[in-house]
């Protein structure tokens, strides 16, 4: 079966990666884990979109965002990230 290439999933995963590393996810003790698992995820999506698998490449952004989403959520609740970071919570 042929997939449609997923550009909305891997470009949500790439602006929740963003907002992760603005949230401070990858320096953060609480997130730091959450969030190099979440960008594992979104190189691995990112392979499978140069492959063409483009069935893979929608599950694994979307687990990717879901995970980057956590890191964030976490690091902001920590109190890590940038002065600018409250704003994206309001």
């Amino acid at each position: 079966m042929l997939h449609s290439r997923p550009l909305k999933p891997m470009a949500y995963a790439e602006a929740a990666n963003q907002a992760a590393l603005l949230a401070g996810a990858d320096t953060n003790p609480e997130s730091a884990a959450i969030y190099q698992l979440a960008r594992d995820q979104l190189a691995r999506a990112r392979s499978f979109y140069r492959l063409k698998n483009f069935k893979e490449a929608r599950n694994l952004a979307g687990k990717s965002r879901r995970l980057l989403e956590e890191a964030e959520w976490r690091a902001l609740r920590s109190g890590g990230g940038t002065p600018d970071a409250e704003s994206l919570v309001k």
